[in-house]
């Protein structure tokens, strides 16, 4: 599928904002591979009045680098001297183009940081030299920018970073919620669309491997299910960026996705003893690959001692729950009995993620006023009980309670019932409160459920009634 850049305004705004405050920036662009980190950076570019400079960082040597980048520089500044005089170490380089940039406004990118880092680890502290003594006090919008979390975090956010307290600004780059990521797929109806966000996480260049004229089970075989396809590999070569010791990591991973929540059940699942398992799910927490969920209403000085982990990367999560322990019969090329396997599970694999879209609409009513102001979201479970969504408004005491049910018949007015019966066991505010009640169901409502719905003042919607019509004034 061609590339489409969708939606990023916020960020594109904070960028075009820095570009034109007339004083130094130093902003830190960091998030997994492949969100579009380099594309925000492209786009913010694309009319600013600023020169610009982009450097694209290479596991090179340091004279290799410098001189590659002094060509680029000539060829972007059209400046003959340095195009056929490279200079051949960090200090020369910036040291010339901090001359040209003394005249006017300079939008400087190191984009791939870390690479640039790992061929000469004091590059940070040389940033750090030109910046104290020349550049901040330059209209000079520096933007350092990499997609190893964890190594941008310790080269450029943590206190031990030589740059560290210099930053005016930093984007974390998020993948796309669903609503901006269904834009990608404006086509597909809305069934579809879940389908490839559950699958491939809102990440916009995995949509690029999806073509829109083929069936979701035809783009799972053709990008997903054969071994010499692009995202086949995608997960594991991600992890050996980030992390070390994989066996006990990709244990940890299969042990989520399967449905192994509990601290003790990964803890089993793995075989990684409980003292040496905290230490790897917190790397994993840190990277955004996993979140711990805990009850909404437990507060945060209770919160250590509940808690089910969750993959929070919708990629990682198919890829562990289909691809990983199922490759022997991809690389044999029996990608049908796979697929097979998918088609069997998919539904049950879905709904917690249809749970999360699902969230995110309502969370979208509640500020835009359809229904009252929510400030916390979350789950809610105690022993036997379960409700996919509970919100609630410290303030103004109000709570809702909501069941999502992606399944291919209607919602009957018993599960209204059983939810309004289980919100009695929430224990929240429980003499001053007002109840609310939602259900969302992929399927629609039989008509005694939406009788009962309307006596009860109970929120009922389907998919089509929370997303808003596309850029066409189409819901799909």
């Amino acid at each position: 599928m061609k590339y489409s850049f969708v939606n990023r305004e916020k960020e594109l705004n904070f960028l075009k904002d820095k570009y034109s405050s007339g004083s130094s920036e130093l902003i830190i662009i960091y998030g997994r591979r492949r969100v579009g980190k380099t594309e925000l950076i492209k786009q913010s570019l694309a009319n600013t009045q600023c020169r610009t400079l982009y450097f694209l960082g290479e596991l090179q040597k340091e004279k290799q680098l410098t001189s590659l980048y002094s060509r680029i520089a000539g060829l972007t500044l059209n400046d003959e001297f340095i195009q056929n005089n490279p200079q051949n170490n960090w200090h020369a380089l910036l040291d010339y183009l901090t001359r040209i940039m003394e005249d006017g406004s300079t939008v400087l990118v190191f984009d791939e940081l870390p690479f640039i880092y790992k061929s000469n680890p004091n590059f940070i502290s040389i940033l750090q030299f030109f910046w104290d003594e020349k550049w901040k006090d330059m209209d000079i919008k520096l933007i350092l920018c990499g997609s190893s979390i964890s190594m941008m975090q310790r080269i450029a956010l943590s206190y031990s970073s030589p740059i560290y307290g210099r930053r005016t600004g930093q984007i974390h780059l998020h993948p796309l919620s669903f609503l901006n990521f269904r834009e990608l797929f404006s086509n597909w109806m809305y069934e579809d669309i879940v389908d490839a966000y559950a699958t491939l996480g809102g990440i916009p260049r995995y949509a690029q491997e999806f073509d829109s004229r083929k069936s979701f089970h035809e783009n799972i075989l053709n990008a997903l299910l054969d071994k010499d396809a692009f995202l086949y590999k995608e997960a594991e070569f991600l992890l050996m960026e980030e992390l070390r010791d994989f066996t006990n990591y990709f244990s940890i991973l299969k042990a989520v996705a399967m449905g192994k929540n509990t601290f003790s059940n990964i803890s089993n699942f793995s075989g990684i003893a409980p003292n040496k398992l905290y230490a790897y799910i917190s790397r994993l927490v840190e990277l955004n690959i996993l979140r711990r969920d805990i009850p909404v209403t437990v507060p945060k000085e209770k919160s250590t001692r509940v808690g089910n982990y969750v993959l929070h990367d919708y990629f990682f999560r198919f890829w562990f729950r289909y691809i990983y322990p199922n490759s022997s019969l991809i690389e044999i090329g029996r990608s049908d009995i796979v697929l097979s396997l998918i088609k069997g599970d998919f539904n049950r694999y879905l709904g917690p993620v249809f749970e999360d879209i699902a969230s995110e609409l309502l969370q979208n009513c509640s500020i835009s006023g359809k229904f009252p102001l929510f400030t916390k979201w979350g789950k809610w479970w105690h022993k036997d009980k379960e409700i996919d969504i509970v919100a609630l408004n410290e303030l103004s005491t109000d709570i809702i309670f909501c069941e999502c049910k992606w399944q291919n018949k209607m919602v009957d007015k018993k599960l209204i019932m059983d939810l309004m019966e289980k919100s009695d066991h929430v224990i929240w505010r429980n003499k001053e409160r007002t109840d609310h009640y939602a259900v969302v169901s992929k399927s629609g409502f039989t008509k005694a459920a939406i009788r009962f719905a309307k006596d009860h003042n109970v929120y009922i919607f389907t998919l089509n009634d929370l997303v808003p019509p596309n850029d066409n004034g189409i819901i799909r």
